[in-house]
């Protein structure tokens, strides 16, 4: 139990909002801490910049296929490694999973969801609202990332705007 002190504005607009929302204003500053400490406070710390999905999209249909696979590729390892790492104080395979749901959530899908089907095999299903390029980038962002750096060969099926990325977890060592 922790008790913070609220301008009258803050605590105003966090009872509208959660009106709105149809939540309690507790479930809000929940939700609202949560973030901030799943993605806000890392995202910080590694010069993230936030601008909308239109604009994201807009940019990234100006740029060839190949040059998006190029870029897609450049950072997912940096980028994931890099979040693992500031979260988690490791990069092993479970905290890289985490940090993909936390990138998924927070960054670039309307849904994600790492699933594990037994005897090591994993599925990481999204939902995104970047179209074709968008495909074509985080296709080559997973692909790079699992083969690279879990050293085992993904299987990416699309649909639309969903995207299934099946892998099995790396023998011990192997990663």
């Amino acid at each position: 139990m922790r008790t913070i002190r609220l301008s009258e504005e803050i605590d105003n607009l966090l009872e509208r909002d959660a009106q709105e929302q149809n939540i309690s204003t507790n479930a809000l500053v929940s939700q609202i801490m949560t973030r901030y400490v799943e993605w806000d406070r890392a995202v910080e710390k590694l010069n993230f910049v936030s601008f909308s999905n239109a604009f994201f999209v807009a940019l990234i249909n100006e740029v060839s296929d190949d040059r998006l696979k190029e870029i897609a590729s450049q950072e997912a390892i940096r980028q994931v490694k890099n979040h693992a790492m500031l979260d988690f104080g490791k990069a092993d395979f479970d905290m890289i999973l985490k940090t993909i749901l936390l990138i998924g959530k927070y960054g670039i899908a309307t849904y994600i969801s790492v699933d594990s089907w037994g005897e090591g095999s994993y599925v990481i299903t999204l939902h995104h609202i970047w179209g074709q390029k968008g495909v074509v980038f985080l296709r080559s962002f997973f692909d790079t990332f699992i083969r690279n750096e879990l050293r085992v060969q993904p299987t990416i099926d699309v649909a639309d705007n969903v995207m299934a990325i099946s892998f099995h977890k790396p023998l011990r060592g192997q990663s």
